[in-house]
């Protein structure tokens, strides 16, 4: 194994000597050409398989089991996660191969399950999309899938009850796929999970590609939307973002804490472990380019390896995360039945650090 890994580094220092740099700076960026994100990804999962074969499920960064993730025994995979703006309930969306998409509320007190609605589409047809992200914030409940980000009014949920429906009726387009949102008070972010597949299937668009250095390229991006804008935007249709950041592969939650700095949570595969990656306040400085939304300039930041302050490797298959004071909770996926076979179960709500 030890020559494998040796083979793997000398790959990839070959091919960093090899592929040019397509360095953004000023204000525009420049694209990554379909050759070298093919190479990052061909590394990249050669990368993964050692890591599933070399990786020792013990010295993972503290991590505290608050309470049970309740449904995985039922079939349902929780994707999205958030703290309630009053702290009292975890609020998590789950998605199921065969059932209508799911909301539960726990009580982040007992850790017990006090509410489940089913999701329905605006058609009223189930909603099955993975409900990857969730956020909690001034009244409303907000829930993305794909390219779209939906709320409900958070006191209709309250007074609903146990066991009732939850219509999407309403939604707002982005121009990133939603896997994830988050909430800080004052923006709401939406980002993208990528890694390269050849059938495409986590592809994002070409215009979100950029090379920060020559062994460096990020493949996705997070939005920054102004709370205070949405009401106007589910009103338009229009949605301009405030400011963006680009990304590294893989990323499945986001959150502000409370310092400004940038959470990450890395996660793909269930024999490969996870990772929190903790950012400095990228965006206290000048921007790494802009994006035009028509007349107006928006500023992009780049979470990259040099401003990242920590690197907390965690178990497999860690998904959705929200800010409590400068730390985070989180819920990992591997509980769930369609995982059964993870090489790493946690089927806990987590304080993570």
């Amino acid at each position: 194994m030890k020559k494998i890994i040796s083979i793997f580094l000398a790959l990839v220092f070959a091919v960093g000597c090899a592929i040019p740099s397509y360095a953004a700076s000023g204000k525009s960026a420049n694209g990554v050409s379909n050759v070298v994100r093919t190479i990052d990804g061909l590394i990249e999962s050669l990368e993964r398989l050692i890591r599933s074969k070399t990786e020792n499920r013990k010295n993972y960064a503290p991590y505290t089991e608050l309470c049970d993730i309740p449904e995985t025994e039922n079939g349902y995979v929780p994707q999205g996660f958030c703290i309630s703006e009053d702290g009292e309930s975890y609020i998590i969306s789950y998605y199921h191969s065969e059932k209508a998409s799911i909301i539960v509320f726990v009580n982040a007190e007992t850790g017990e399950s006090e509410k489940l609605f089913k999701l329905k589409a605006a058609s009223g047809k189930d909603f099955t999309g993975h409900a990857g992200g969730i956020a909690q914030e001034n009244g409303w409940l907000y829930i993305c899938h794909g390219s779209k980000i939906y709320r409900v009014a958070f006191a209709d949920i309250v007074n609903a009850e146990n066991g009732g429906e939850i219509t999407l009726s309403e939604s707002v387009q982005t121009d990133v796929k939603c896997s994830y949102i988050n909430s800080d008070g004052e923006y709401l972010y939406a980002g993208e999970f990528y890694t390269f597949d050849f059938d495409g299937a986590y592809d994002t668009e070409t215009d979100h590609h950029v090379s920060l250095s020559l062994f460096e390229r990020h493949y996705a991006r997070c939005n920054a939307y102004k709370l205070s804008d949405f009401e106007a935007a589910f009103e338009s249709g229009e949605l301009i973002p405030e400011f963006a950041v680009t990304t590294p592969n893989r990323v499945q939650g986001f959150a502000r804490l409370d310092n400004d700095n940038f959470v990450l949570s890395i996660s793909y595969g269930r024999n490969n472990d996870s990772f929190m990656y903790v950012y400095d306040n990228v965006v206290s400085g000048e921007p790494d380019y802009e994006l035009a939304y028509g007349e107006e300039n928006v500023p992009v930041y780049h979470l990259s390896n040099s401003r990242r302050n920590s690197n907390l490797r965690q178990p497999p298959m860690l998904e959705g995360i929200d800010a409590n004071g400068n730390s985070a909770i989180g819920i990992f996926e591997s509980g769930a039945k369609k995982y059964s076979d993870s090489a790493f179960i946690v089927n806990s709500v987590c304080e993570l650090f």
